[in-house]
């Protein structure tokens, strides 16, 4: 089910204040939005088209059927005689859409926008049974994500200081709160999304995998949060067309949640579901012997990756794709995203950790691509993608 045009756009998009009334009981934010703001995007080439699904009955009993699983994609190919080899493919996190990608909440370029510029043509998706890629009744149950929580984990951390480096946050644009523009438009755009991990995961790596086989060449993922499980299984299952993984602050750390509970999670790792080990993971809990790690300091979480004897198993189809996980300075990754490196170095995958803070970035939190020095951040991101080789 394919349904694709092609479009030059330049974009001159004007910005109008979004959700101007504040809630009950709260005042109106002093910044607004400036309605007269305009901003130029990249010259593009669009089309969109789904990936993946499959005709089920629709349950009602009278044999007619729906389709099911599909996933939207969005193509942004540059205007330019020198394209970049090798695709990015963005993959947005929980709660989120593409949209992610497309403008941040002062109505500023985004990243699609960023890279385009640079020669690369960007397929962005929005994860199956979200935003455009619709849900179904059978595909699971949904939870959303309120305000107060995007609140206190996402744009303004430091207001609530739920984490040791919460208090560093500064680079969300206005207040992050309810009632604050940048808030509110950025807010709206949030999705309701799977409340199974294994179903989310499941259905995006077929779609996935159904994206790369019709790309047809190796590409590079740019992933963020519970998206950034998806290039673990897509890679999996597709090496030979993965140039390369982009991991914005992944879920993790492995086998358990952190800081927001310590739950078991991940039973394979990096994942709810299967990834191929050597030697072969039958039985997650059996199979992956694994120790922990102590805290050490206040500002990190413990650590349980697998034990030295026996031997770790090896995640060998991600053994030669290169990967960059990033951490944020302020976000509640920077307590744990060492342990998630840890336990890829230890599978044999051959891991860079960029922690911003370290490079003089600072002040960023979970959603940096988001935020007020996002560009500053996708310099260092394409600095890195230039240096595995992937010139015209």
């Amino acid at each position: 089910m394919t349904r694709s045009w092609r479009l030059i756009v330049l974009i001159a998009a004007t910005i109008s204040a979004l959700f101007e009334a504040a809630p009950a009981g709260r005042t109106s934010a002093r910044r607004q939005i400036d309605m007269n703001t305009t901003y130029k995007e990249t010259l593009v080439s669009r089309e969109y088209f789904y990936v993946g699904g499959r005709y089920v009955d629709d349950g009602k009993g009278k044999n007619q059927h729906i389709f099911s699983d599909q996933m939207y994609v969005e193509k942004l190919s540059p205007d330019t005689s020198c394209p970049k080899p090798n695709p990015l493919v963005f993959i947005h996190g929980q709660g989120q859409t593409g949209t992610n990608w497309l403008n941040k909440p002062d109505g500023s370029p985004g990243w699609a926008s960023f890279f385009t510029s640079k020669g690369y043509t960007v397929y962005i998706l929005d994860q199956t049974s979200r935003g455009r890629s619709p849900w179904k009744p059978g595909n699971g149950n949904l939870s959303t994500y309120s305000a107060e929580i995007i609140q206190q984990r996402f744009t303004a951390p430091e207001k609530y200081e739920l984490w040791p480096q919460a208090a560093l946050h500064t680079q969300w644009p206005g207040e992050g709160i309810m009632g604050d523009p940048y808030f509110d438009a950025y807010y709206a755009s949030n999705a309701q999304f799977l409340a199974s991990a294994a179903e989310q995961q499941s259905g995006v790596k077929a779609a996935g995998v159904s994206l790369l086989d019709r790309i047809e060449k190796p590409v590079i993922f740019l992933s963020h949060s519970q998206g950034g499980l998806m290039p673990w299984l897509i890679a999996d299952a597709r090496p030979e067309l993965t140039k390369a993984i982009v991991s914005l602050e992944p879920s993790g750390p492995p086998f358990q949640d952190a800081v927001f509970g310590d739950g078991s999670a991940r039973a394979y790792g990096l994942t709810d579901i299967p990834l191929t080990y050597d030697p072969p993971v039958i039985s997650p809990e059996e199979d992956l012997v694994k120790k922990t790690i102590s805290a050490s300091n206040k500002a990190t979480t413990p650590c349980t990756i697998q034990a030295d004897d026996p031997a770790p198993r090896q995640l060998i189809n991600l053994k030669n794709i290169p990967v960059l996980l990033l951490t944020a300075e302020a976000s509640y990754h920077a307590p744990y995203d060492w342990c998630t490196v840890m336990y890829l170095q230890q599978a044999g995958v051959n891991v860079t950790h960029l922690e911003l803070g370290n490079v003089g970035i600072q002040g960023n939190g979970h959603l940096v691509f988001l935020e007020a020095n996002s560009d500053e951040v996708a310099s260092v991101i394409e600095q890195w993608i230039s240096g595995i080789g992937t010139g015209c």
